[in-house]
């Protein structure tokens, strides 16, 4: 596996978990079950992307592009501790409001865990994430992408992927969300 920063791991590993049916995270009632409004008021997400296959090319020496094909139509979207809530949000949405704001990632783009499983393999790779363009018709996203960290290089990355999630950075909840459970 190569991770860059230890800070990604239990997030992947709820990530994976979540994937490969673990119940790891709580969802609706139950899980805001206790807390006061003033916890909830504005939750960070994580926003993630499941893709059946995809595949990374070369822009330039420090620049590459990465094509998620196969999407699932939904991003997923949760909150960490004290709020734990899990939501969804169109992936035309989520894109949609990339630029939106004073905080947006189109001012201060995301980081990002690009996670790849193949047979029973998982490699993790920590990126941050440019110019997103989705296409609803093919059911593909396209971003443009650095390498964060020192010990990934460009010879780690595959060319084509299988099933692999893309987890992307906190945000701020300022999107209309659709909340599971309740």
């Amino acid at each position: 596996m190569k991770f860059q920063h230890t800070i990604v791991i239990p997030s992947i590993i709820s990530i994976i978990s979540v994937f490969t049916g673990m119940p790891l995270l709580m969802t609706g009632a139950a899980a805001q079950q206790g807390q006061t409004e003033t916890n909830i008021e504005s939750p960070q997400f994580l926003a993630i992307l499941h893709a059946q296959s995809g595949s990374i090319s070369e822009i330039n020496s420090t620049s590459y592009a990465l094509k998620l094909n196969e999407l699932t139509d939904k991003t997923i979207l949760f909150s960490d501790r004290p709020n734990r809530i899990v939501a969804t949000q169109s992936i035309q949405d989520f894109i949609g409001n990339w630029t939106s704001g004073d905080d947006s990632f189109q001012v201060d783009p995301p980081n990002a865990a690009l996670v790849l499983t193949e047979d029973q393999e998982v490699d993790v790779f920590e990126i941050e994430l440019f110019n997103p363009q989705y296409d609803n018709n093919e059911k593909t996203i396209r971003y443009d992408f650095s390498i964060l960290g020192n010990a990934t290089s460009s010879h780690d990355l595959p060319d084509n992927m299988g099933k692999s999630v893309l987890i992307i950075d906190s945000s701020e909840s300022k999107w209309p969300l659709s909340y599971s459970g309740d």
